[in-house]
């Protein structure tokens, strides 16, 4: 009989049975925030051999690392740091996480009972850190050498493992006291090992799999009444496979009749081009009133969030329809509060099905989406750097094997304003639970490690705000190409009404910059190159390979905001 390797004490123990435990699950990411605390599963993952370890030193960017590996794998990472602050550094992607719905283990160390409440050094209250975002939380024993503690210890992990991708899958935060000896060479005086301990036998797991009801579109179209006047909506969703739910998306259009307005950043925009179904250009038919009430909808099926498009958003709560839907179990995810029912499962292909010949409310939105396309044609089509051309070239530049990571404020509403794919083009990937900057670039820096070439589009400020991911650049084993478009601030102000605030709105909205982007990359070692041109945009777009590259784009915030505004007038 096999027999497990010779530890010298209780944590080194405890250290080998966890990480086993959880590689049998299927972990195969981990993303390390350097400390002591946590030197027992630290130095165990380092030691399994089996794991792609990540260690980043800034903790926030640790966090949005790992958020970028389960975005891109849709497996949970694991996230694990010592005890005090560092834990409390990793709450901006465990926001993220919870309203993305994606898996997450988070696993911060701590100090044990009797050295909290007493001002030990970096011990600060460590259970409910994270508040009310994780799915679930709790706290491990501290380690013993029991069979009942090693079991409780091993189901922790498998529980906590399941919960994260569950029916409401998210952030699962593990709190896990350590006492001292911390280093497993360090000999623990009276250890000794439960007789006749199996470590391979004890982290045997049976297999299993994430059950997830599925649903037909003939089973949603059943529920739905049966009308023309629908529509069925697409949020900035991640599928597990773009292919089987673009085919689900087209069947439920031919059963309904109904439209697909796909959110740009869902991937699946280029997926439906030539099905003569996909309205790509929903916003700009939505800004003119006229249109807008013409196009009433009764009944809508909504897949996933609602699109960023506060048009759309605004023309589904004046038409108040019945809605279905589709996608987050557990949570309400209409925030135009409509009337709307929940349909717990995942749209999936039912087969061939008869196609319902185009209804007169879908010529209408063809009609539209052919002159809006016109319109939008005429704004991008400028020699001077306005920002959404950029989104043009990026679908020129990028094909289906590869993967654009948008960032949010303009970037992600560029992309909804002016991606108009002929056919499939990039996955798609950005944070759009909270919707804010934070972590951006380490995001897509995480993302990019499963190997596949990774562009991020993001603004300076939002680059700049998550700088500190350069720091992970050295060594990068992926592919991962940073857009910049540099107009010195906060572009996305521009557009809002507070930009009449003339007196102040530089100074609080505008937020203007004068960082040297080259040189900032050059302290990290990280290329950058200056594009000047579109073609020469274009040029260093086609570059790849391991590592990180950032591209600057200079564009005019103000120029820009008053092309639009002239444009969409």
């Amino acid at each position: 009989m096999a027999r497990s390797p010779k530890f010298l004490n209780t944590n080194a123990l405890w250290g080998a049975v966890g990480v086993r435990t959880l590689r049998r699950c299927g972990l195969t990411h981990v993303v390390i925030s350097p400390g002591s605390r946590s030197t027992p599963l630290a130095h165990a993952f380092a030691a399994q051999g089996e794991f792609k370890v990540t260690v980043a030193l800034d903790e926030r960017s640790a966090g949005f690392i790992a958020l970028g590996i389960a975005k891109a794998t849709r497996r949970p990472a694991v996230l694990l740091c010592t005890s005090g602050t560092a834990g409390a550094n990793y709450l901006p992607a465990v926001v993220e996480a919870r309203l993305s719905a994606t898996p997450l283990l988070v696993l911060t160390a701590d100090r044990p009972p009797e050295l909290r409440e007493c001002h030990s050094g970096q011990t600060i209250p460590q259970n409910g850190l994270f508040g009310a975002f994780p799915v679930w939380a709790a706290e491990a024993a501290v380690p013993g050498t029991g069979l009942d503690l090693l079991r409780h210890w091993r189901q922790l992990l498998v529980d906590g493992w399941q919960r994260a991708q569950g029916p409401l899958a998210g952030p699962v935060h593990l709190n896990l006291p350590f006492r001292d000896p911390l280093p497993p060479s360090q000999p623990e005086k009276g250890f000794q090992a439960p007789s006749g301990f199996d470590l391979e036998a004890f982290t045997t797991l049976p297999a299993a799999g994430q059950v997830q009801p599925t649903l037909t579109p003939a089973v949603v179209a059943s529920l739905l009444p049966r009308t023309e006047r629908g529509a069925i909506v697409v949020g900035p969703h991640a599928f597990a496979d773009r292919h089987e739910s673009a085919r689900a998306l087209r069947e439920l259009s031919q059963l309904t009749g109904w439209p697909i307005l796909a959110d740009g950043a869902g991937t699946l925009r280029g997926d439906l081009a030539g099905t003569g179904r996909s309205i790509t250009a929903y916003d700009l038919i939505l800004r003119d009133e006229k249109t807008a009430k013409s196009l009433t909808p009764e009944a809508v099926v909504v897949v996933g969030p609602l699109p960023t498009s506060k048009s759309l958003r605004g023309w589904l709560r004046q038409a108040d329809p019945l809605m279905l839907l589709l996608g987050r179990p557990g949570e309400n995810t209409d925030a135009t509060q409509g009337r709307w029912t929940r349909l717990d499962g995942t749209l999936t292909p039912g087969g061939e099905v008869p196609a319902r010949p185009a209804s007169a409310t879908l010529r209408q939105w063809q009609k539209a989406q052919a002159k809006a396309g016109r319109r939008l044609e005429k704004v991008v089509a400028v020699d001077w750097p306005f920002e959404g051309r950029v989104i043009a070239l990026l679908e020129t530049a990028l094909g289906p094997d590869d993967r654009l990571f948008v960032g949010s404020s303009m970037p992600i509403r560029d992309l909804e304003w002016f991606s108009h794919p002929a056919g499939p083009g990039p996955e798609v990937l950005c944070n759009r639970g909270a919707n804010g900057i934070d972590g951006t670039v380490s995001t897509a820096l995480g993302a990019s490690l499963d190997g596949r070439r990774t562009v991020l589009l993001c603004g300076d400020l939002t680059f700049l705000h998550d700088s500190n991911a350069l720091l992970s650049a050295y060594g990068h084993a992926g592919d991962l190409t940073v857009l910049v478009i540099n107009n010195q601030g906060g572009g996305i102000f521009n557009h809002l009404p507070v930009a009449q605030e003339t007196r102040h709105f530089e100074q609080l909205w505008g937020t203007p910059q004068a960082a040297d982007l080259g040189k900032l990359c050059a302290a990290h070692g990280v290329r950058h190159d200056l594009a000047e041109t579109w073609a020469g945009l274009a040029r260093h777009l086609e570059r790849r390979g391991k590592g990180v590259r950032v591209i600057e784009f200079r564009t005019d915030r103000e120029a820009d905001a008053a092309w639009r505004l002239k444009s969409f007038r």
